[in-house]
């Protein structure tokens, strides 16, 4: 026995069709608010854009606004499916979309803002991914087949800012932190994933909160 957790049949309404509705109609209301926001005859940041996008007025004009806002929106939709994955939950394993992580490996699952993370026994992170059903029904599957479900980090206490003037911390670990703080300021995603396995091997986790970076020993359970 096992549960599949996807979208609800009202989420996949609207992730399917609320992005395009979206983009329809804001190209109604955009040429409005853009008339409305130039008459003000306030300093407007981007003003030549605004005043472009008030200029549309001819149905035709309208009709390409529409067409490429409502493409836009189908590009959401699409993204939302690919990176939105469906959770499998049975006794013996849980799937997260393409990660299979045996039962025996969890030692906790919790919500972070719109992810699940899944901590493994060294209380390293094993998964983390953004899924397609809600927290509840997560929670739910995850419990009644006896997986540690947390409502938060249980290991929250025991995180500390870095601060690269610090010496509380092994210089290679230090160095390590240095370097994933630049690829978290230039938005490079893969390699700051590649220096929290780095991290995760010299026995520390590390977590990003408000673009600073937070560190703790791994802990094992």
């Amino acid at each position: 026995m096992n549960r599949e957790l996807d979208f609800t049949p009202v989420d996949r309404v609207l992730v399917a069709a609320g992005p395009a509705a979206a983009g329809l109609l804001l190209a109604a209301v955009l040429p409005i608010a853009a008339r409305w926001l130039l008459g003000l005859h306030i300093v407007l940041p981007f003003r030549a854009i605004v005043r472009v996008i008030g200029a549309i007025d001819r149905p035709w004009e309208l009709a390409i606004e529409a067409a490429v806002l409502v493409l836009a929106g189908l590009f959401v939709t699409v993204v939302l499916f690919e990176r939105l994955v469906v959770v499998t939950v049975d006794p013996v394993q849980a799937r997260l979309g393409e990660t299979v992580i045996p039962r025996n490996d969890v030692a906790a699952l919790y919500p972070e803002g719109d992810s699940l993370v899944v901590l493994d026994r060294e209380s390293r992170q094993a998964a983390r991914c953004m899924t397609r059903a809600r927290r509840g029904a997560l929670a739910e599957a995850f419990q009644q087949f006896g997986y540690p479900w947390r409502d938060t980090d249980p290991y929250a206490n025991l995180y500390q800012p870095w601060n690269s003037a610090a010496d509380s911390l092994p210089p290679a670990v230090d160095a390590v932190l240095a370097a994933r703080a630049v690829a978290v300021r230039k938005k490079a995603a893969k390699e700051a994933g590649e220096l929290r396995a780095t991290l995760e091997k010299l026995g520390y986790a590390v977590r990003d909160d408000g673009g600073k970076q937070f560190w703790r020993p791994l802990v094992r359970s």
